[in-house]
């Protein structure tokens, strides 16, 4: 489980790297229908989903990374503003056999490690796309870009773990809670799916 360790750690430097971008690539409750919109959906690996509109692609900034960055997108509008609002995937296929309840626990302390004095929210039970996921919100220790709040989803897909992170600004957090939803629920498992996976 020390490459889903790392998959926390990494995020610590996404957060510092996101600030101001949006000028790098061109590509403009999860059992619900997805939202209708104009945003395009996009591919990750095994998934789609659909950013909200005027996220710009900026996953290029993490080539070479040691972290399976899959896929990053951020709010072009705050380019420049010292923080870009933004949605990560990181997905890390570790080895074996393993349950959500089996990598929990991992997630859990690290975001500890990550989150400020009153640590994190308490973990729920969610489904993306009919596949079990657990989730968990903190404000981060670390303010260089500010005070910035992360909701993390974790789901176990065809033994690969999705980690998807979403960071916004502390004060505007519960008021992008439903932006956070409705790119949840625009989520759809590409390849062998449903919801067959263990929990």
């Amino acid at each position: 489980m020390t490459r889903i360790l790392a998959a926390l750690s990494v995020l610590a430097v996404l957060a510092g790297l996101l600030a101001g971008c949006g000028d790098d690539d061109d590509a403009g409750s999860a059992s619900t229908p997805a939202p209708k919109g104009d945003a395009p959906v996009v591919e990750g690996t095994g998934y789609t989903l659909q950013p909200p509109r005027g996220f710009r692609d900026v996953t290029s900034r993490f080539d070479g990374s040691a972290i399976r960055v899959d896929l990053v997108y951020a709010d072009a509008a705050q380019a420049g503003s010292g923080f870009a609002r933004n949605i990560v995937v990181i997905r890390e296929q570790p080895g074996g056999e393993f349950t959500l309840d089996d990598v929990m626990p991992n997630f859990e302390s690290q975001a500890k490690l990550e989150a400020t004095d009153e640590g994190i929210s308490e973990i729920e039970d969610r489904e993306l796309d009919g596949v079990p996921a657990r989730t968990y919100s903190f404000l981060r220790r670390d303010e260089s870009n500010g005070r910035v709040r992360q909701r993390q989803v974790v789901a176990i897909k065809d033994q690969a773990v999705y980690t998807i992170t979403w960071t916004v600004s502390a004060d505007k957090f519960d008021a992008e809670e439903p932006t956070l939803d409705s790119i949840l629920a625009s989520w759809r498992w590409t390849g062998s799916g449903g919801a067959d996976e263990p929990s």
